[in-house]
């Protein structure tokens, strides 16, 4: 596992693809590409972290680039395993697959037809932007959970780590 810093934000997980930081009761992960069994091994980590440190339900939001082709069978059993496996704690999870166009819908379309399938125990949306997904998801569960994250809180983090992938992509 890699931990990347900015002088505003520790990441616990980023590699060329993926970045994972936790901010109050909020896991955030951003990915340019389905996720690996690295990638999944740390959200679960970070998962089963926050679950033993607070008694409030965890917000989670996973943004995934528009041009992010589609996760393999494998991949979405694996996905849908590590969520299945903290199920319990989670209070809400926006997913928010960016980008215009056919291919970026048919994935939103993609994401929502697996969420009702897998009858999670938690609300769960998928969304175009990060901005109403932030006040979706922080509507949801209890003010006293988020320890101090707000809308514009969770965009400054979503926009550090997007920063770090692309300077994680200029340098190699």
């Amino acid at each position: 596992m890699s931990v990347a810093s900015t002088k505003r934000q520790i990441f616990l997980y980023s590699d060329a693809e993926h970045c994972l930081s936790v901010y109050g009761n909020t896991v955030l992960s951003f990915s340019l590409q389905p996720p690996n069994p690295q990638y999944l091994s740390a959200w679960a980590a970070a998962m089963d972290r926050l679950a033993k440190q607070s008694e409030h339900p965890i917000s989670v939001m996973t943004i995934v680039d528009g041009r992010c082709r589609p996760p393999n069978e494998d991949s979405k059993t694996a996905i849908r395993n590590t969520i299945v496996q903290h199920s319990q704690c989670i209070g809400a999870f926006a997913y928010v697959i960016e980008g215009d166009g056919f291919a970026a819908a048919a994935v939103r379309s993609a994401v929502t037809l697996i969420s009702l399938v897998a009858r999670y125990p938690f609300p769960q949306k998928v969304f175009k932007e990060v901005d109403p997904a932030s006040a979706w998801m922080l509507g949801r569960v209890p003010s006293e959970s988020g320890q101090g994250v707000s809308v514009a809180t969770l965009l400054a983090r979503i926009t550090s780590m997007r920063s770090s992938l692309q300077h994680f992509a200029a340098t190699g």
